[in-house]
C-alpha cells in the first residue's frame, strides 16, 4: 500500500468549520471592543474640550467660538479644514478627522447669558446604552451639564 501525502477532504472541511465557528463569533467581540474604543475616544475628547473652553473662557470671559457662532468638524474632512486650526489655535487641542466622530461647538456669548454646547456624535452607538451622541453644555459658572442622546 503506498502512501499519500496531504489532507483528506474531510480533513479539510472540519477545518474549515472550525475557522467559521471561530470568525461568527469573534465578530460581536470585534464590534463589541471597537464600540468601546470609540466611545472613550469621544469621553476623553469631551473632558479635553470642556477643558479648554474653561481655560479659554478664563482668559477671554467668553466662550469660543468668541463671535457667538457655530463649529463643526466632519468625520471626513480634511486635515487643512479652517475649523480645525481655528480649534487648535483657540482650544490648545487638535480635533483628529477619520475617526468616525463629528464634532460641533455652539456658543451664545451675550453679556450674562453666556453657555456653549459641545457635542459628539456618530453613526452608530458609542455606549452601552445605545446612545450615538454625547453632549456637554457649559454655563459662565463653570457648570458642565452632561446628555447622552440617541
Amino acid at each position: 500500500m503506498r502512501q499519500e501525502s496531504g489532507f483528506t477532504l474531510v480533513e479539510l472541511m472540519v477545518v474549515v468549520a472550525i475557522l467559521g465557528i471561530l470568525a461568527v463569533t469573534a465578530v460581536p467581540f470585534y464590534q463589541t471592543w471597537q464600540q468601546r474604543a470609540y466611545g472613550s475616544e469621544a469621553s476623553v475628547m469631551m473632558r479635553k474640550l470642556v477643558e479648554g473652553q474653561i481655560t479659554f473662557f478664563l482668559e477671554n470671559n467668553k466662550f469660543f467660538p468668541a463671535d457667538g457662532s457655530s463649529l463643526a468638524v466632519y468625520q471626513n474632512d480634511p486635515p487643512t479644514k479652517p475649523e480645525i486650526d481655528q480649534i487648535t489655535n483657540a482650544l490648545k487641542l487638535t480635533i483628529p478627522v477619520g475617526h468616525q466622530l463629528d464634532y460641533s461647538i455652539h456658543t451664545d456669548n451675550t453679556p450674562g447669558a453666556e453657555w456653549c454646547q459641545i457635542q459628539i456624535s456618530a453613526a452608530f452607538p458609542l455606549f452601552k446604552d445605545g446612545s450615538r451622541q454625547l453632549i456637554y453644555t457649559l454655563d459662565k459658572t463653570g457648570r458642565v451639564y452632561e446628555m447622552q442622546g440617541g
